[in-house]
């Protein structure tokens, strides 16, 4: 900032030698030490002083942001409990059936789809008649670009008189063109990835001779690798795979099947408001995402995003969703639920046995059962007849469910179903129920009236009192409650249910939880609330909004929760508990209460060790009006 040279410094020199003297002059150095000294050290307390005051007003603005925040997932969360909603009082509930299947432009849209080998049967793609357009779905346009692929070029060369029309893409490692037709587009490398669908697929493969990545566009996959390069339980629209055994002509002619606009239904719904994947850079429900079988699901920040185009329809994720987030887009479930009560309705007492089947499944009756005591629900996919719906069959009056999946049903949808079966009927044998009330098939072990049944059976006689616009987590709410009034009325002991069950509370433990408030600010279904009075600060919980995501548990600075899977009695599940409960602190300078005194106890603790402790807890024991100077 000052450009002083070597010589005008020795000038300032020489004159301060003569005007102070030869024998002052070290004492003069030294005063003007120690006030640039005292100087340096009120500069730094100065700063000091507005980093803590910013850092106060940003804790502050921090709270109240997220006190708004909870404030507005409160409101917008429409599946949480009603503590003071009766759900035994009956309601008219409309009889209409599911209707048919909607006509669009000429297109019977249940028709049966192209098969494209993947595990999940449900309607896949419907042709888009010549000259309409497509309505309200999603659409694929495919100009019959086949990419041949495999790991070996004779499986290739053995398809070249059958795929002379149209354009070919084909690739394979030591593939040459001088082997196959002209009309071909030869790719002499290896196929290493492969992402899209029909329309819209993207391979990448790596040269033989350079292994260079390369990128070509398709329409249709023909997979003819010794295994499938597309490693999924569903495949998506479009692509194909066969072995050596299938006729040359028979993939031919499935290639010129999949050459148009075609359309499908969109079968998923997603509710973000309610949706429990991330918070605050931390991860909690992934339910959906581990079990999709057409890897249709992605993580996007703190929600999820589904490709429409890769969704079949097999609905896997929203049995796994428990809030609701995710569900089916038609049937709705409240359309399924008044399917079934139609179907209850239509006899004179509610039957013994409900057979939901899917996909054309017959129903499994012994000869010996009585017909007239069965009632049969059809259903797109089983997994779109969640655990809310078999509780809401049983609380009905219905002795028992039987599920009838569809043919092929993918693996990851089996067994989360043996999952969600496992967990009810934790519930439902300690309700005198038994185990096998809810079973998949002929899954049934003599299968005989419980004296729980017997005492309840024509007891439900009226539907559950529900809206339209009513969630998921609010109609398995309803469902358990009203068994539980009925069979394990009074307050009980929990219910331990297995590890991951979407139905549980949290334990807090009390000398560790400093009343933060960050569980409560972080929970994604508003099931922990935070709130002060004049002296007090309480933690609570709704037991029956909690979907066990782990979020809690991972964000608590102290480590001090720890999920508990188990359904609690009626007396704790449909109303606020508590966690913790302390007293606030009260400011040393006005005497108002401000934070809880193990909050402040663990804040001056953890800085004991910073420069100006003393300071900073003086600060910490005042208010924020204080610490102001107001």
């Amino acid at each position: 900032m000052f450009d002083v040279s070597t010589w005008e410094m020795l000038v300032v020199c020489l004159i301060t030698l003569i005007v102070v003297g030869p024998h002052r002059l070290p004492r003069v150095i030294y005063t003007l030490g120690l006030w640039a000294s005292k100087l340096r050290t009120c500069c730094l307390d100065l700063n000091r002083q507005f980093q803590r005051e910013a850092l106060v007003e940003e804790v502050q603005q921090l709270r109240q942001r997220l006190e708004q925040a909870r404030n507005d997932t409160e409101r917008s969360l429409l599946d949480t409990v009603d503590i003071d909603r009766d759900y035994r009082q009956p309601r008219a509930v409309a009889t209409s059936a599911l209707g048919d299947a909607p006509v669009r432009n000429g297109v019977e849209m249940n028709q049966q789809p192209f098969s494209n080998g993947s595990t999940c049967q449900t309607p896949i793609l419907t042709r888009v008649a010549v000259g309409r357009a497509a309505v309200n779905g999603v659409t694929y346009q495919s100009d019959g670009v086949v990419a041949l692929i495999s790991d070996r070029a004779s499986t290739l060369l053995a398809l070249a008189s059958d795929f002379t029309q149209g354009r070919i893409i084909a690739i394979a490692p030591g593939l040459a063109a001088s082997q196959t037709p002209e009309s071909w587009t030869v790719v002499d490398a290896s196929p290493l990835r492969i992402e899209g669908w029909l329309g819209d697929f993207r391979i990448e493969s790596a040269m033989t001779e350079t292994n260079a990545s390369h990128l070509l566009t398709a329409d249709i996959i023909m997979d003819l690798s010794t295994h499938p390069l597309l490693a999924r339980l569903v495949h998506p629209p479009g692509y194909l795979h066969a072995d050596a055994s299938v006729m040359p002509s028979d993939l031919a002619a499935q290639a010129g099947e999949l050459v148009g606009t075609f359309e499908k239904p969109r079968y998923f719904a997603y509710t973000a408001e309610i949706c429990a994947h991330e918070i605050a850079g931390q991860t909690g429900c992934t339910r959906c995402l581990d079990v999709c079988g057409a890897d249709a699901i992605r993580s996007e920040g703190a929600l999820i995003r589904v490709e429409p185009h890769l969704c079949q329809g097999c609905s896997a994720c929203t049995l796994a969703c428990p809030t609701g987030a995710l569900s089916v887009a038609q049937p709705r479930r409240f359309d399924l639920l008044e399917r079934m009560n139609s179907v209850i309705d239509a006899r004179e007492h509610p039957p013994s046995t409900l057979h939901v089947v899917a996909g054309g499944a017959r129903p499994d009756c012994d000869a010996n059962e009585s017909l007239g005591s069965h009632a049969v629900l059809e259903v797109p996919v089983i997994a779109a007849f969640g655990e809310e719906l078999w509780l809401a069959a049983l609380a009905r009056g219905v002795n028992r469910v039987e599920l009838s999946p569809e043919a092929r049903l993918p693996d990851d949808t089996r067994q989360l179903l043996d999952k969600r079966l496992a967990e009810i009927a934790c519930i439902t044998e300690a309700m005198g129920l038994g185990q096998d009330v809810i079973s998949i098939g002929s899954a049934r072990h003599k299968y005989e009236h419980e004296p729980g049944i017997a005492m309840v059976q024509h007891m439900f006689n009226e539907p559950l009192v529900l809206s339209q616009d009513s969630r998921k987590r609010e109609l398995l709410n309803a469902a358990l409650r009203r068994w539980q009034e009925a069979l394990m009325p009074g307050d009980q002991q929990p219910l331990a249910l297995p590890v991951g069950s979407p139905i549980g509370g949290i334990s807090v433990d009390l000398q560790a939880c400093v009343m933060c408030s960050v569980c409560a600010h972080s929970c994604p279904t508003a099931s922990i609330r935070y709130g002060e009075n004049e002296h007090a600060a309480r933690l609570e919980l709704a037991e029956a909004n909690c979907i066990q995501c782990g979020l809690c548990e991972r964000l608590c600075p102290e480590n001090a929760i720890t999920l508990q899977p188990r359904l609690a009695s009626v007396a704790q599940r449909y109303r606020w508990q508590p966690l913790n409960e302390v007293a606030l602190a009260t400011c040393d300078a006005c005497g108002s209460s401000h934070m809880p005194v193990t909050l402040l106890d663990s804040m001056i603790a953890k800085l004991a060790s910073a420069t100006g402790a003393a300071d900073i807890e003086r600060q910490f024991r005042r208010c924020p009006a204080c610490r102001h100077g107001q």
